[in-house]
């Protein structure tokens, strides 16, 4: 099937089959560029997705298509795709990896009344104060950064009433810097000293100096860090060569890639990190979506094209529940969704200051015996809690 796509896109059409009735949607996302890799997955899950949903009736009988447009990872090159896609007359769009991509894609998208589903971006911005044309499925800065604090909670009431004290680390870009923001604050608000908020430049790549701020009376009980992928990398090996010992080590991004198990080894083990999904959450039908997912990916899957399925799924069920592809009963339609899948259940919910956002609950991850298993949250933990982190000289 990714043969075919390929094609397709490199003519310029869209994807479907010709010999039936069809309803074509947009999806804008970086096919090439600086997020290609994150916008490769998520259009594998949106090729599992769109093959279950055709085979299940597609939207009232029609096929469904994608009309799918390269933003080349910039936020000009996709707004340039809402306006062909505008040209086309889709009933809604799927779309983009990058928050400075779809934020612009929103504003726009908003002002021309075309229902836009968020498919990566998780700044609270997209939806805070949000648009009645935009809604968001998977989570957002504040979602996860409450996710890290309910569980660090979590195990101060069930593990060890001791753990009081953070550090965080965290690199100088828009997500590790508004992860960083928001559990300075949830810190404060639940009792925990912060010993210490260290930022860094993107490219560094020796960390000793800002470890060692934290090793003697600064030590930390939770190390809370936030970095891309190469950095999570730098740092893990660092903590370990400086010894800086945490009872917790939270790694958000960079420890959810199993490429970074590949490159650190056991030093990965009894690290955490959240995530929107995984293979073993006990939601129905996730195993079988694993398997899917693996076979189209010809490798491990991440959430990433499980976030690609699910905004497709959604994106069907709004169809198929508007009867139409008008934007305005499509945008009900997506308004009124009450959706379970194997990926999470979708509610778009306006609460406080965001509107159409899903209230979504994040997962847990820890490393155990080199793979990610969910621990978090008790109900839908596959395995137990490793705790505490034992000091690196007793591993």
């Amino acid at each position: 099937m990714r043969k075919n796509l390929t094609l397709a896109l490199a003519a310029g059409l869209t994807m479907g089959t010709a010999a039936h009735a069809e309803v074509e949607i947009g999806v804008i996302n970086s096919l090439s560029g600086a997020f290609s890799a994150f916008g490769d997955r998520y259009l594998t899950g949106m090729e599992v997705a769109l093959d279950e949903i055709n085979a299940n009736g597609g939207i009232n009988g029609e096929d469904l298509t994608l009309n799918i447009q390269d933003d080349r990872s910039e936020a000009q090159s996709a707004l340039a795709a809402v306006e062909s896609l505008d040209n086309a007359g889709v009933p809604t769009v799927i779309g983009s990896y990058a928050s400075s991509i779809t934020g612009p894609m929103a504003q726009i998208m908003t002002r021309q009344e075309i229902p836009l589903l968020v498919l990566g971006s998780a700044d609270d911005s997209i939806t805070k104060p949000g648009s009645p044309w935009v809604f968001r499925a998977k989570h957002n800065s504040t979602i996860v950064a409450g996710a890290y604090f309910d569980y660090f909670d979590w195990l101060r009431e069930t593990k060890d009433e001791e753990l009081k004290t953070i550090a965080i680390i965290s690199g100088n870009g828009a997500w590790p810097t508004s992860l960083a923001e928001k559990g300075e604050m949830l810190a404060e608000e639940r009792g925990y000293e912060v010993v210490g908020r260290q930022a860094y430049d993107q490219g560094v790549t020796d960390f000793r100096p800002i470890l060692n701020r934290f090793i003697g009376e600064n030590e930390p009980d939770i190390l809370y860090m936030i970095s891309y992928a190469e950095d999570g990398v730098a740092l893990t090996r660092q903590i370990s060569e400086v010894g800086l010992n945490a009872k917790v080590i939270a790694m958000d991004t960079s420890a959810a890639l199993t490429s970074f198990i590949d490159q650190v080894g056991d030093l990965a083990e009894y690290v955490v990190t959240a995530v929107s999904w995984s293979k073993d959450v006990q939601y129905e039908g996730a195993q079988d979506l694993y398997a899917r997912l693996k076979e189209a990916a010809g490798a491990e899957p991440s959430f990433y094209e499980a976030e690609g399925y699910l905004a497709l799924t959604v994106a069907a069920d709004a169809l198929r529940r508007a009867g139409s592809t008008d934007r305005t009963a499509v945008r009900d339609a997506l308004k009124a969704t009450d959706l379970d899948t194997a990926v999470t259940t979708v509610k778009f919910e306006d609460e406080g200051e965001f509107q159409n956002q899903n209230p979504i609950r994040s997962l847990i991850l820890q490393i155990q015996d080199g793979g990610h298993v969910t621990v978090y949250p008790a109900d839908l933990a596959a395995e137990e809690v490793r705790f505490p982190n034992p000091a690196w000289d007793a591993r």
